[in-house]
């Protein structure tokens, strides 16, 4: 019996584990593609060459200030996405701003701000962050179709001109990310986050789906109402590599960028007894709220009556949602995808709990999770088993399973598109 040697990407180092070569089905991942030589020079010509607007300077010309919104920590640097636009600002004598668009997660450190963006940019122009709480700060611009109020940060109107720049990547909510999604939830109210989020359990809500999907469409109509008038973005790659950028129409360009990322991200269905999981270490399980979503992907694979394993460092904890733990420790997962239906129940909170609720209540599966002792500390007493060691985690899956089951492992699975 041949023994493997496999390495599960776990906050910024990763995790290895001995396994049977013959009981593992394969290792499932994005596909690899080539990174842009130079990111700044792809942007410059991105934003000379618009899909669908006009170029970049045609926009700042004539105007007296300028508006980027951008990603937070959760996401990778957009350095070179945001410094030619302020270097276009300099030679057109527009005064920038910078937003964070955090939606509903934590502000960033001043630490991390200097990582992120770099000293270049923070010296460069006012960088602020979105708080969703923040009452006097809001501006109310009406109701879309279902019901979300249009209730955004009144930054969006003390500027001429509305610039996003981030990533586009697959969305377990939105389909995809990038474009609308800065501005809901990036920049949006915590009800109207709360409003639009709450479409989570509807079965059109899935990773890669725009068309017909609540969630997507929700913030497609929120963001029309809003002064929005140029993207820059970025297509990642597996390794947060930049395999391509695209500017333009905040509509248009996005879908283009969506297509380009699909091409990487989505994969066929392999079924497996036994999937261990990670989302793809830092910064994407730099908390539960981020880490869980590596279970997507990893619920589409197992087997009926089979155990998923979820590696997710957590450093920051829980993350901003403090009622997810809430409905994990106090709630069957039957409960659960019940309750998160109920909109007078509904909270983000619950949608994060629904996710991991649903391959127990699907295919009677066990969810383990490997994290650090503090985060298993939180855990103890919900129906996802915590444990700090992956040897522990696979001792107890071959308990439920057999020595003889089938094993996958996923990798990034934060962004892949299983179907």
């Amino acid at each position: 019996m041949s023994v493997m040697r496999y390495d599960v990407e776990y906050g910024k180092g990763t995790l290895s584990l001995d396994v049977p070569e013959e009981r593992v089905i394969g290792t499932m991942g994005p596909r690899r593609v080539r990174a842009v030589p130079d990111v700044l020079a792809a942007t410059r010509r991105a934003l000379e060459e618009p899909l669908g607007t006009r170029p970049l300077g045609e926009l700042l010309a004539g105007k007296r200030s300028a508006l980027i919104v951008t990603v937070d920590h959760t996401r990778p640097s957009p350095q070179a996405l945001v410094q030619p636009v302020l270097d276009a600002c300099a030679r057109l004598g527009v005064k920038p701003t910078i937003i964070i668009a955090t939606g509903r997660h934590r502000p960033m450190t001043e630490r991390e701000l200097r990582r992120h963006l770099g000293p270049r940019i923070l010296r460069a122009c006012p960088v602020l962050q979105h708080d969703p709480f923040d009452e006097r700060g809001m501006v109310d611009c009406g109701v879309t179709s279902r019901g979300t109020p249009i209730r955004v940060n009144g930054e969006l109107f003390r500027h001429e001109v509305v610039i996003g720049c981030g990533i586009v990547e697959p969305s377990y909510l939105a389909g995809w990310s990038g474009g609308r999604k800065l501005l809901m939830p990036g920049l949006a109210h915590h009800e109207s986050i709360d409003n639009n989020h709450f479409y989570i359990t509807h079965l059109d809500t899935r990773m890669g789906r725009l068309t017909g999907n609540p969630v997507s469409e929700d913030a497609a109509e929120f963001a029309a109402k809003l002064p929005f008038h140029l993207i820059v973005y970025s297509v990642s790659g597996p390794n947060d590599e930049v395999t391509e950028v695209v500017a333009g129409h905040p509509v248009k360009a996005h879908v283009h960028a969506c297509l380009r990322s699909e091409r990487i991200y989505r994969v066929r269905p392999r079924l497996a007894d036994i999937v261990i999981s990670s989302a793809g270490g830092h910064p994407y399980d730099c908390d539960l709220v981020q880490g869980k979503k590596a279970i997507i992907p990893a619920a589409e694979c197992v087997k009926r009556n089979g155990v998923i394993i979820l590696c997710s460092a957590c450093p920051d904890g829980l993350g901003a949602e403090k009622t997810f733990i809430d409905w994990l420790r106090t709630k069957t997962p039957t409960d659960v995808v019940r309750d998160a239906q109920d909109r007078k129940l509904f909270s983000l909170g619950a949608h994060g709990a629904n996710i991991l609720a649903r391959p127990i209540v699907d295919k009677n599966a066990n969810v383990i999770m490997v994290t650090r002792p503090e985060v298993a500390q939180l855990l103890q007493g919900s129906y996802v088993t915590p444990l700090t060691r992956l040897t522990d985690a696979w001792r107890l899956a071959n308990l439920i399973t057999g020595k003889d089951s089938s094993v996958l492992f996923i990798r990034k699975a934060r962004r892949l598109i299983v179907n």
